[in-house]
C-alpha cells in the first residue's frame, strides 16, 4: 500500500510538471514567437542590425577599392617613365636627386625628393584639370589667380602695386635722360581691362586705365607714352594678346607718332589647337583652344641674329614649337636677352626695342617698318658688356621703343638693369 502512494505522489508531480509547461510553452503556443508578438521596439532593433551589417558590408567594398586604388596608383607611378618636361606648365621637372649623406644632413635631400614626388605624380595633368572642373562645378570662378569670364575667356586677375610700377618707371625716366634719341613706350592693356565686361559677379579687380594714368603722369618729358586702350584682340586661354591686335597696334602707334606706314602685305597662316598659359593656370576638359595667326611678308629678306646664343636664322618663326603645347613660342623660340633683325625695309631707319613677349607678335610688323632692329629683353640681359644706352650709341639706334604690358610693368623687377 506504500508502494502504491509513492507511484500515486510521482504521478501527481509528473503531471504538475507537465501542466507547468503547457502553460509556458503551450496552450495554443509554439515555441517561435510570431509577428504578432514581436515588439515595435524589438522589430526596430532587427531592422538597425540589418541596416548595419548591409553598410559594414558597403564600407568593406569601399575600404577595398580605395586601398586597391592607391596601391595601383603607386605602382603604375614607380613602374611609369619619370617625365623631364611638362608641356601643361612649360617647365623644366624635377628629377631624382642625388643622395649624400651631406646633402641628408642639411636637409636638402628631402627637400628635392618632395619636389621630385611633386613633380612626378602619376596623371598629375588630369588630376589638376578634374580638381578645376569640380572646383568650377561649385561655383569657383577664381583658380590660381584666373577667373572663368563669359565666352569662354580666362581673364588673368590684376591687382595693382603702385609701388612697383613707380620705380619701374623711376628707371625709365633715368634711362631716356641718357640718351639722345627719341624714346617711344607702347603700354598695352591686358585682356583683363579690356574683357572686365565678361568677369563673374563680385570678381576682385582693379583699373588698368587707372594705372596707365598714373603711368602718364610720372613719365618724364623724354618718354612719349602711347596706351592701345583701343585694342581688344586677344587669345581666350594666353595671356597675350593675337597677331591681329599687335598689327592693330602697331599701324596705330605710327599714326599717332607721324611715321610713314609701312606698305607690306601679308600672307596668314592659320594654326589650330592653342591651349595658352591661362589655360595652364587652371585647366578644364570643357576649355576650347584658341587659334594662332602666323602674318608673312612674302618679298621680305631677313637675318635674325641670337647674339648670346651664337645663333642666325632667316625668319621670326620657330616652327617647331607649332606642334608643342606652348605654340605661342613660335615667335623666336621665346625669350632671348639680345635679338638683332636686320631686313630689307625701305626706310634705312634702325630703332632698338626694349621688350616683354607682347612684343614678339608685334615684330613680324616692326621688321617691315625698320631696316635694323634690336630687342632686348631685360630678364635676361644682366651683367652685359655693354649698358643699353651705350648699345643705342653702338648699333646708332634711331629710336627706342619699349613695348611692355600692364602685367608686367605692375610686377616685373628687371628695370633696374637699364642702368
Amino acid at each position: 500500500m506504500g508502494k502504491n502512494k509513492r507511484k500515486k505522489s510521482k504521478n501527481r508531480a509528473k503531471k504538475a510538471r507537465n501542466m507547468k509547461y503547457a502553460e509556458n510553452n503551450g496552450a495554443g503556443r509554439s515555441l517561435k514567437k510570431t509577428a504578432a508578438d514581436v515588439s515595435p521596439a524589438e522589430e526596430k532593433a532587427a531592422e538597425d542590425a540589418a541596416v548595419n551589417v548591409g553598410l559594414r558590408a558597403g564600407d568593406i567594398v569601399m575600404a577595398a577599392l580605395f586601398l586597391l586604388f592607391i596601391f595601383g596608383f603607386a605602382v603604375a607611378g614607380f613602374i611609369s617613365p619619370d617625365r623631364d618636361f611638362s608641356q601643361m606648365e612649360n617647365r623644366s621637372l624635377e628629377q631624382f636627386p642625388e643622395f649624400s649623406f651631406e646633402k641628408l644632413k642639411k636637409g636638402e635631400f628631402t627637400e628635392d625628393l618632395e619636389k621630385y614626388m611633386s613633380d612626378q605624380v602619376f596623371l598629375k595633368d588630369s588630376l589638376v584639370t578634374l580638381k578645376t572642373d569640380i572646383d568650377r562645378a561649385f561655383g569657383k570662378n577664381l583658380q590660381n589667380g584666373v577667373y572663368f569670364a563669359k565666352d569662354g575667356y580666362i581673364l588673368q586677375q590684376y591687382l595693382e602695386n603702385r609701388e612697383v610700377i613707380d620705380e619701374n618707371i623711376g628707371y625709365i625716366n633715368d634711362f631716356a635722360q641718357s640718351v639722345d634719341i627719341p624714346v617711344d613706350m607702347i603700354l598695352v592693356p591686358n585682356a583683363v581691362e579690356q574683357h572686365k565686361d565678361k568677369l563673374p559677379p563680385f570678381a576682385v579687380n582693379d583699373s588698368q586705365a587707372q594705372s596707365a594714368e598714373h603711368i602718364g603722369q610720372l613719365l618724364g618729358e623724354n618718354v612719349s607714352l602711347y596706351y592701345m586702350d583701343d585694342t581688344d584682340s586677344y587669345y581666350r586661354t594666353d595671356h597675350h594678346w593675337t597677331s591681329e591686335g599687335a598689327k592693330k597696334a602697331f599701324e596705330e602707334y605710327l599714326e599717332r607718332s607721324g611715321q610713314e606706314k609701312s606698305d607690306a602685305e601679308y600672307n596668314v597662316e592659320t594654326v589650330g589647337g592653342f591651349y595658352g598659359t591661362l589655360y595652364s593656370k587652371a585647366p578644364s576638359a570643357f576649355t576650347k583652344p584658341d587659334e594662332l595667326h602666323l602674318y608673312t611678308n612674302p618679298d621680305g629678306e631677313y637675318k635674325v641674329e641670337y647674339v648670346k646664343e651664337n645663333k642666325t636664322a632667316d625668319t621670326v618663326y620657330e616652327r617647331e614649337f607649332l606642334d608643342k603645347k606652348d605654340k605661342y613660342s613660335v615667335f623666336f623660340g621665346g625669350n632671348f636677352s639680345q635679338v638683332r633683325i636686320s631686313s630689307n625695309a625701305k626706310s634705312g631707319e634702325k630703332v632698338l626695342v626694349l621688350k616683354d613677349s607682347y612684343a614678339n607678335a608685334m615684330m613680324p610688323f616692326i621688321i617691315d617698318r625698320y631696316s635694323e632692329v634690336t630687342m632686348i629683353d631685360m630678364r635676361y640681359y644682366h651683367f652685359e658688356e655693354n649698358t643699353v644706352s651705350q648699345l643705342c650709341e653702338l648699333y646708332g639706334a634711331d629710336r627706342v621703343i619699349l613695348i611692355y604690358n600692364m602685367d608686367f610693368i605692375n610686377s616685373d623687377r628687371n628695370f633696374i638693369w637699364l642702368d
